[in-house]
């Protein structure tokens, strides 16, 4: 008679597969706010090691403290009289690179905590991790009837409160075939006019630079990669560079960007791969680089131009010449930055896996190819970043440059000639909460493509406002943009009495859109609930401002064992962390929301799980996505990294999940379908938004496979055979055995050599030697001295 064997669980697979208990928040503070003290910092970005200075403006009472936090921890807490000298005070950051901060002065009494003020901290050490670009456009004093180093002041002062670490400068250039206008002596020409016939003063371009570089902001030139004004002949560009296209009746004429009569010239266009315009084009960089102290090139271009052809009338492959172009200007000048604009997504997949610091997308309302929705809907900028992501291998985060209010900016600014903050506030709101950001902010804030054009003026309420959002941009940036579009999913959210949707956005909800961010779920509540208009181009300044929404009851469904929930927002308390109690039973987890005006973040931090599960490791009798038989990764100590040994079938799909429950479980997944590991290929992204693709092996075996979850990174490999601890068993076919079964599952009632979970108590009888017997059906096995023991059973490896 076959005597079955029992099968254990180790002690850590009980826990998990217990309901999640009642778990209350010990402790939340009340926080309100009166912000009455504006805060100043001496830079828009810190590399790790260098001192932050403070500067704070207002009524200070003496009871104020001074707090660091990095998200919700607390770093420092300081009395503010005790480390400030006339509202100055210093603070080291931590060495920690690339890290946001948020300083806060507030008063606390009963339970209550009252900010005062708040401020961000960059610490940084190269800007092209978490952009915030802005641009300069008016380089004129307007015959010294303006003090234009004042306003220089001024303005880079506005930029560097909102922390803006690059500044593009649009039209500071002589002609774009050549940038620089020298005298006959090889000296720079202080005056000149650009293409729209406005003076541009190199005093100013040089204050602009200066002053931005104090701040700590890298300074970027613009120029188009092909550009040439009329009679560039005469400065040495060639016909055979020229990019051609065809009329109707066959013939070949250069192509142009039309400009008004009135300017300076027509703009004609090179081919950007054509080597000797290119070498053309360093000597000229050259020229900035030598007499400016740019850090590095804008490069732009001017999207779909049709089918266009070189001097000899062969076809022109443009995206293919802009990856040219830039590695040409790369190895010319491999010390300074690039970044290329990808105008409506145009030449994306060759700009964005080259050598450039962030990917930078002008945004039309065009259908752009990146999804679905057309290029003007909200919904398209989560496609964008997402497509930029694995075109990049996840290296370069994005920038939007769009427009917004630009009919209103086309009509000359009607009616009260003023952006609409509503409209701003919002496209913000999702841009940075989807892990973007904006170029936006100048002297002016952008309208329209031609940057010196400013119709439209700001409110003091929305210069306020951007001073919030730029800060919990900066401050939030490891939460918002640490980790890329990978690691989005939808999240499973309701809100009593009102309709809730997981982006894309709907009209009249309440959108959330989520990420996993190390050990913690974040969820971003986006206020749609009073608007159809799911445009993020506001193009006529119409959007209304939404209705703020208090105390809401939330309920989020989690598989993540929550320890502590807080929320923050631009849109109260200056975005100051309030840690809330919450109530989770099993995976549900409720908690009231305080506010939600346009965004709030809720961040819930916890202990977290990883399940395997797919035809790779189906066991008999179950199906392949039965989440009752899915295999627990083990999570190494003090990491955010999940490791096992498993049998997988070759040629069979698996993926993973966070959890037993398909219903609001979420699922780790491969970018690519059907994605292959293989002795070449070990390493792959993870993914939890959009499509269902899975992974595959060649061959069946058994494999090694790490995740970890702070980089949404796979590694799977082949196990080395002399390092894997299991069963093994070399047994007759017709010796009598009880069932038996692989890591995997696959019950095995014959088994031959291989490795096998075979439960075995701690304590059981020995053997020779003193090693514990296993005994299946008549057969006893000794256990070898490779066995290995954990929790409730061993892991051994068996010999007849």
């Amino acid at each position: 008679m076959r005597k079955p064997l029992l099968l254990f669980l180790p002690k850590r697979m009980m826990v998990l597969a217990l309901p999640l208990m009642l778990s209350l928040c010990s402790y939340a503070a009340t926080v309100t706010s009166q912000l009455s003290v504006n805060m100043k910092t001496d830079k828009a970005c810190y590399v790790p090691g260098q001192t932050v200075t403070f500067v704070a403006e207002g009524n200070i009472p003496s009871s104020v403290k001074v707090r660091y936090r990095h998200g919700s921890h607390v770093l420092l807490v300081q009395d503010f009289s005790e480390v400030a000298k006339s509202k100055q005070w210093t603070w080291l950051p931590p060495s920690t690179d690339y890290q946001g901060y948020l300083v806060e002065l507030y008063r606390e009494g009963s339970g209550v905590e009252n900010i005062l003020g708040t401020i961000a901290v960059d610490v940084s050490s190269n800007w092209k991790r978490f952009p915030r670009y802005g641009f300069v456009a008016d380089f004129d004093n307007y015959s010294s009837t303006v003090d234009k180093n004042a306003n220089i002041k001024s303005e880079m002062a506005y930029l560097n409160r909102l922390h803006i670490n690059g500044v593009q400068f649009q039209d500071w250039q002589w002609m774009h075939h050549r940038p620089v206008k020298l005298n006959g002596d090889g000296s720079l020409t202080q005056w000149y006019t650009d293409i729209s016939n406005r003076c541009v003063g190199v005093e100013y371009v040089k204050n602009y630079i200066a002053t931005q570089h104090a701040y700590g902001m890298k300074s970027i030139f613009y120029n188009l990669c092909f550009g040439a004004w009329k009679d560039a002949a005469n400065d040495g560009v060639k016909s055979q560079w020229a990019l051609m296209k065809k009329d109707g009746n066959g013939n070949y004429y250069q192509d142009y960007h039309g400009l008004p009569s009135s300017w300076a010239s027509n703009i004609y266009l090179q081919v950007p791969g054509n080597g000797d315009w290119q070498q053309y084009m360093v000597e000229r960089n050259k020229e900035v680089y030598g007499n400016f102290d740019f850090d590095g090139f804008q490069i732009d271009q001017l999207g779909y131009r049709g089918t266009v052809y070189d001097a000899n009338h062969q076809k022109v492959d443009l995206p293919s010449g802009y990856g040219s172009f830039i590695d040409a200007m790369k190895q010319a000048h491999p010390e300074k930055s690039l970044i290329m604009n990808a105008v409506s997504g145009y030449g994306t997949e060759q700009i964005v896996n080259k050598n450039v610091d962030f990917c930078y997308n002008e945004v039309w309302g065009n259908g752009n190819g990146y999804g679905g929705a057309p290029e003007d809907q909200f919904a398209n900028l989560y496609d964008i970043i997402a497509t930029n992501d694995r075109l990049s291998d996840h290296q370069h985060p994005t920038v939007f440059a769009a427009y917004i209010n630009y009919d209103k900016a086309d009509n000359g600014g009607s009616g009260d000639h003023m952006v609409n903050t509503p409209g701003a506030l919002l496209t913000d709101a999702v841009m940075f909460a989807l892990g973007g950001s904006h170029l936006e902010m100048g002297d002016h804030m952008l309208t329209r493509e031609y940057f010196p054009a400013a119709p439209l003026a700001m409110s003091d309420e929305l210069k306020t406002a951007l001073v919030r959002y730029y800060d919990f941009l900066t401050a939030y940036q490891n939460w918002l943009r640490g980790v890329s579009s990978k690691a989005a999913y939808s999240a499973h959210v309701s809100v009593n009495g009102n309709t809730v949707k997981a982006w894309p956005p709907q009209a009249n909800s309440i959108v959330t859109f989520a990420k996993t961010v190390g050990n913690s779920d974040v969820v971003h509540f986006l206020n749609f609930s009073n608007t159809s208009d799911l445009s993020w181009r506001d193009l006529n300044g119409t959007r209304q401002k939404p209705t703020r929404k208090d105390n809401l009851a939330v309920t989020i469904q989690t598989n993540r064992k929550v320890s502590k929930l807080w929320v923050a927002s631009p849109d109260s308390h200056a975005g100051a962390v309030q840690e809330l109690s919450f109530e989770q039973i099993g995976n549900q987890l409720t908690f009231t929301l305080p506010s939600l005006e346009y965004w709030t973040m809720v961040v819930m931090e916890g202990e977290s799980q990883v399940y395997l599960t797919g035809e790779a490791v189906k066991k008999d009798g179950y199906g392949a996505y039965d989440l009752s038989q899915a295999i627990p990764l083990n999570k190494a100590s003090g990491s955010n990294v999940y490791k096992t040994t498993v049998y997988l079938k070759g040629n069979e799909l698996f993926k993973f999940t966070d959890g037993r429950d398909w219903g609001y479980c979420k699922s780790y997944c491969s970018e690519y379908e059907n994605y292959q590991f293989n002795s070449h290929i070990q390493l792959a992204h993870l993914s939890t938004f959009g499509n269902d693709y899975k992974f595959c092996v060649p061959e069946s075996g058994y494999y090694d496979i790490t995740i970890n979850l702070d980089s949404m990174r796979i590694v799977v490999k082949k196990a080395d055979p002399m390092a894997i601890e299991g069963v093994t068993a070399d047994v007759a076919a017709n010796k009598d055995h009880a069932p038996w079964y692989s890591l995997a599952g696959d019950r095995a009632p014959n088994p031959h050599k291989g490795i096998y979970q075979m439960p075995i108590m701690n304590g059981e009888t020995t053997g020779q030697y003193g090693l514990p017997v296993a005994t299946c059906g008549a057969s006893r096995y000794a256990l070898s001295d490779k066995s290995s023991f954990g929790g409730s059973f061993g892991i051994v490896q068996i010999t007849i």
